[in-house]
């Protein structure tokens, strides 16, 4: 974790100049690569407690990362050209050119995915097929974010939605760019969210405690009326914040 955060200290990604990764964070990451890669990152106690992938982990079997290229595969005889061609990936061997053009149009395919999913939901926006949502845009500084928000909801209480499509999964967010401690606090109590954490341009970033509402994993594509649906239900906590919960004043 030292080494992680000296590294992010130094890092030229590091816009606010963090002079660490805080503890939280670090648990939150490690959380993700698990779930990322299918394995458990185990902590080895000591003078200095070390981290590592779990011996179990370690020996001969199929990888979830493997699993999860292999579902982007059809289930026809293509399947095993695919299952071929990843084999070669993975001995570090040469793919014969035809089948490059293949490998390449898959990977074209998976990076597209936050852009056109992202880009639908903003349509969808658009076109009224999100309940209580009349505005969207990306996120400024996040690619693969969407912001979603109701004007009115928006003006009263400083809150919109932030839906993060990746190439597995959909993450929401309940996001603010108020300042104030005890609006924060009054806020998570009141939406069932975490107690937030602060991340580019001073925004104020909540996870639902109810981790349903959080993150949405899928196979292939994401399911985009699952995506709407929780978008909805978030964008309705917000209206139904009671009339004292007021945008603090600046």
């Amino acid at each position: 974790m030292n080494e992680l955060s000296d590294k992010w200290a130094n890092s030229s990604m590091n816009d606010e100049k963090e002079p660490c990764i805080p503890e939280r964070t670090f648990h939150r990451l490690r959380r993700n690569v698990e779930s990322i890669f299918g394995v458990e990152i185990e902590c080895v106690k000591g003078i200095e407690p070390r981290y590592r992938v779990s011996s179990n982990d370690l020996g001969p079997g199929d990888s979830k990362l493997y699993d999860l290229i292999l579902n982007k595969a059809t289930k026809d005889e293509k399947s095993k050209s695919v299952r071929e061609i990843l084999g070669l990936i993975l001995l570090g061997e040469d793919i014969p050119s035809g089948d490059m053009e293949a490998v390449k149009d898959i990977m074209h395919k998976l990076r597209s995915i936050p852009f056109d999913y992202g880009k639908q939901l903003i349509t969808s926006v658009e076109a009224g097929d999100i309940q209580g949502a009349d505005c969207a845009e990306w996120d400024e500084y996040y690619r693969g974010y969407v912001c979603l928000w109701n004007k009115a909801d928006y003006n009263r209480t400083d809150l919109w939605v932030s839906i993060g499509i990746y190439d597995d999964r959909v993450l929401f967010y309940i996001v603010t760019g108020s300042q104030d401690s005890a609006y924060h606090a009054k806020v998570s109590e009141l939406l069932d969210v975490d107690n937030g954490e602060m991340y580019r341009g001073d925004y104020w970033w909540y996870e639902p405690t109810d981790k349903s509402l959080f993150q949405l994993d899928f196979q292939t594509f994401p399911d985009m009326k699952e995506v709407k649906r929780h978008a909805e239900l978030l964008i309705a906590k917000i209206a139904e914040l009671p009339d004292d919960i007021q945008k603090p004043e600046a």
